[in-house]
């Protein structure tokens, strides 16, 4: 593969609306050493494109997960806030949690959320959120 279909490649990613992207899987692997960084494996499935999966690395296991998706929706933001808020537990045990992300994207604040009891898939939901608000700016 030759530079000109990298590039022609990357722009056909970054031209699909990132408002169809969805969630399908997330593997993440976090090392307890310090000096080793967390794995993030994400797939997404988008309408055009199918389901993409890429891998991700960063200091931090939802970092990578970011990372990842990144890679694969083609936009790079940069995290300004990650927050995380609980109910009571539901009948079943489980803790719903709501995730509120905001990113910085072509120099403007969007925001994601995403509710349920996995804390993991609502933080990268959330992301995908603020994502899909900020496909519809253009610099």
């Amino acid at each position: 593969m030759d530079s000109t279909t990298i590039t022609e490649e990357a722009a056909t990613v970054q031209d699909l609306d990132a408002r169809q992207w969805r969630l399908r899987r997330i593997d993440i692997r976090s090392p307890v050493l310090k000096d080793a960084w967390p794995v993030a494996r994400v797939e997404l499935e988008h309408p055009e494109r199918g389901r993409v999966t890429d891998i991700g690395t960063a200091p931090g296991a939802f970092d990578a997960a970011f990372v990842a998706a990144s890679h694969i929706v083609g936009v790079s933001p940069h995290l300004l806030s990650y927050n995380v808020r609980s109910g009571p537990p539901e009948e079943e045990g489980a803790l719903p949690i709501t995730i509120e992300v905001e990113i910085d994207h072509k120099g403007r604040t969007f925001s994601g959320s995403s509710s349920g009891v996995d804390l993991v898939r609502c933080s990268l939901e959330a992301w995908l959120d603020a994502i899909a608000r900020s496909s519809g700016y253009t610099a």
